[in-house]
């Protein structure tokens, strides 16, 4: 059964996304463990116009995978205009 794991604080994981430069905000984000040893996350990330999109994403990724040990991860990158 598919469940938000405990250990996982969103509300954090979401400041320190909005902390990277280049990302002006995070919705829809979603995190779920699938089975035991299994989170997924999917989020929307909004950029500043100037930002380069592939490095956010990069920056992104690499965050949520090195502070919370999330590597099945999908992003949306939509840019502010």
């Amino acid at each position: 059964m598919e469940s938000t794991p405990r250990e996982i604080n969103a509300t954090m994981l979401e400041k320190g996304l909005c902390e990277l430069e280049g990302v002006i905000a995070i919705h829809e984000l979603h995190i779920w463990a699938i089975t035991v040893g299994k989170v997924l996350l999917a989020c929307h990330v909004t950029i500043t116009p100037e930002a380069n999109a592939d490095d956010v994403l990069d920056k992104v990724i690499g965050y949520i995978k090195r502070e919370y040990n999330i590597s099945h991860v999908t992003i949306q990158i939509e840019r502010q205009y």
